[in-house]
């Protein structure tokens, strides 16, 4: 009976043992499959910050490269406007006139219209060479080339380019070099008569009666 009941006994005890072994299983594989899920949306949401932060760092980079081609167009006005500003000066004023017109001019007077002229190339030098880096509009550009063609379908202007273009290497010197041998075919921009005559036409213009509409002499007095 002893023998019986401890060998009962000692069966419970060993099933209850059994038991708790399959119930602490069944606990550890569950939180290892808990731990599995966490880490999988630990994983998701880890791709999905890494991609918004792409795609703003992709937004920052195309800002940036707006706002320094902004830039450069600025600076590219600028440099235009005060080569043209030099122009109100008196002095300098007189001697371009002349040498565009093809008077005589003293040697110091050459030397400023030298000094000017080649400022005007390396300027578009610099307009060049930001286009092609991808930070100067396309458009802007093809405003400088017509002005460019204008001023070396001038004599004056081609001597300069030739004094300075040996200073000058790589693509710019190519194409300035292509355009003043096509610029040279056209006749010289005579800039001061062109604006002399769009005066008279305007002015002209101005004092003629529109069609419909009385003139000023056809009013009572």
């Amino acid at each position: 009976m002893r023998q019986e009941f401890a060998e009962t006994g000692h069966g419970a005890h060993g099933h209850a043992l059994t038991k708790s072994a399959i119930v602490t299983l069944n606990s550890t594989h569950g939180a290892r499959m808990s731990l599995t899920d966490l880490a999988s949306i630990g994983s998701l949401v880890s791709g999905v910050v890494v991609l918004f932060s792409l795609l703003f760092v992709g937004i920052q980079i195309r800002q940036s490269n707006r706002n320094q081609r902004s830039l450069m167009q600025q600076g590219r006005s600028v440099r235009n406007v005060e080569l043209l500003l030099k122009l109100t000066e008196p002095r300098l004023s007189g001697i371009m006139v002349r040498i565009l017109g093809g008077d005589d001019v003293t040697d110091e007077e050459f030397m400023s219209y030298y000094g000017f002229a080649a400022a005007v190339f390396w300027s578009y030098e610099d307009s060049f060479l930001q286009l092609k880096a991808g930070m100067l509009d396309a458009k802007g550009w093809e405003s400088d080339v017509s002005t460019l063609r204008g001023l070396l379908s001038n004599p004056a202007y081609r001597s300069v380019w030739r004094a300075v273009r040996d200073s000058i290497g790589g693509d710019y010197k190519a194409f300035i070099d292509e355009v003043a041998a096509e610029a040279k075919k056209s006749a010289p921009r005579r800039t001061v008569a062109t604006l002399k005559q769009y005066f008279s036409e305007e002015a002209a213009a101005q004092h003629e009666t529109p069609p419909g509409r009385p003139s000023s002499s056809d009013h009572p007095s």
